[in-house]
């Protein structure tokens, strides 16, 4: 157990007491059910700030709708924090009813939640083909779909449109692909009469391996085996675009070597034209700008567009009592439901998760009230899913050290890539073999 806790805990790195009432609490789980056969029920979320301001209107509108089911949610802190919370209360016996966490899938390997087939066993009325196929693989380990979509978010470029007026560019019309994105970025780079850049035309946020995972996948690399045994982003393909990444920074200039932690801050400050980051970050930038931002789906690869989905997702622990089984599936089922994913995306920067969500009237709606959320609503069809698999929180630590290693000229792409997939690959073979201590 020790050992999965800190396999869980180094996943959700990568990523970003519980109440109730009532008389009679049920064994094996949170969550109580009274005399009257009223339930009340534990939820922990993993969002802060506007985003989690949103996920309490949902639980009020859930409970306001739903007389017998009372929902106690409860702020955990972030991703990282929240599910270290939940393997120690899977240790302690103090789980709650339904968690809002990222990596959720890897906790199946736990034994502490419940499959979502055991529920749609008993449920017809939830049609599981309406949503995008990416976020049911993103919640899918082992084979086996343990969680369910819900705040996803893919990654897209944000723009200076004041910057790229100075710089001579259209600031309507941003960047199709990296060659663009490298013609862009050299306009957007600015420096002193010393020669030192005073202005960067690129940078990307700190969790750089996400957006070197868009590259490979755009560029037709594999991130792992499809028995998931070994990686292989040390192809040709996968080494090309780290080449790319480390001529952004080392050749070309126009990103700053190691600042990646910087980059948010130094975008609002007016210091970065362009701004590699995530879906869920769009409203949090556009209120603190003080100049128009622009957004952009991500930049292709020879004419290929995937983007790898992010975020986090809803999962129902074991419990023995039946009313609060299918209470907490009641809570799920109307988080997710198209209402709920209208309400979320239009209060935050995560995507809508239905196939079909383009052609809504009320997301059309959205757009128009907000054209800078159109970018990250118009990549819903190029989401993709990189695979859960035991290791991928090492892996995407092994991706940041590899990136960190060429723009510091300590490694070049292919050591930096081989390096990666040793270490991972040894982690594979390892963390699950080693006895518990």
């Amino acid at each position: 157990m020790k050992k999965s806790i800190l396999i869980l805990v180094i996943t959700v790195l990568l990523l970003s007491a519980c109440g109730g009432g009532g008389s009679e609490t049920s064994s094996g789980g949170g969550g109580s059910v009274d005399a009257d056969g009223n339930v009340t029920l534990d939820f922990w979320y993993a969002l802060g700030g506007d985003s989690g301001k949103a996920i309490e209107d949902l639980v009020n509108q859930f409970n306001e709708s739903h007389p017998n089911i009372k929902v106690v949610g409860t702020y955990q802190g972030n991703y990282t924090t929240a599910m270290a919370k939940v393997y120690s209360a899977i240790t302690g016996n103090t789980l709650p009813n339904v968690a809002q966490l990222g990596a959720a899938p890897l906790l199946g390997s736990s034994g502490a939640v419940l499959p979502v087939k055991d529920f749609l066993a008993t449920d017809s009325s939830f049609d599981l083909e309406k949503i995008h196929p990416a976020f049911l693989q993103y919640n899918t380990a082992a084979g086996e779909l343990w969680s369910l979509p819900f705040n996803n978010s893919v990654p897209i470029l944000l723009y200076n449109k004041d910057l790229f007026v100075a710089a001579g560019l259209d600031p309507e019309d941003p960047p199709e692909d990296i060659d663009e994105l490298l013609e862009y970025a050299k306009a957007l780079t600015v420096k002193d009469s010393n020669g030192v850049v005073t202005q960067y035309g690129l940078n990307t946020k700190d969790d750089t391996h996400w957006y070197l995972s868009t590259l490979f996948l755009e560029n037709g690399a594999q991130i792992v085996s499809e028995d998931e045994s070994e990686m292989l982003y040390n192809s040709p393909e996968a080494v090309a675009m780290l080449q790319t990444w480390s001529d952004w920074v080392n050749v070309d200039q126009v990103m700053p070597r190691n600042q990646h932690a910087e980059a948010q801050s130094d975008f609002l400050a007016g210091k970065l034209g362009m701004l590699m980051g995530s879906t869920s970050g769009v409203s949090g930038i556009q209120k603190d700008a003080a100049f128009r931002v622009g957004s952009a789906m991500f930049p292709m690869v020879n004419g290929v567009r995937k983007v790898p989905v992010g975020g986090g997702s809803l999962v129902i622990f074991k419990n023995d009592n039946e009313l609060i089984r299918n209470a907490s599936w009641e809570f799920v089922k109307f988080l997710i439901s198209e209402q709920s994913s209208i309400y979320l995306t239009s209060q935050t920067g995560y995507i809508p998760i239905y196939k079909d969500a383009l052609d809504w009237p009320e997301i059309e709606s959205i757009i128009e009230d907000n054209p800078l959320r159109l970018a990250a609503i118009n990549s819903l069809p190029y989401a993709v899913a990189i695979p859960v698999f035991s290791a991928l929180g090492n892996s995407d630590l092994a991706l940041q050290n590899a990136i960190e290693k060429v723009e510091l000229g300590s490694a070049d792409p292919q050591t930096a890539l081989d390096e990666a997939k040793t270490s991972v690959d040894h982690a594979i073979k390892t963390q699950f073999s080693t006895p518990s201590p």
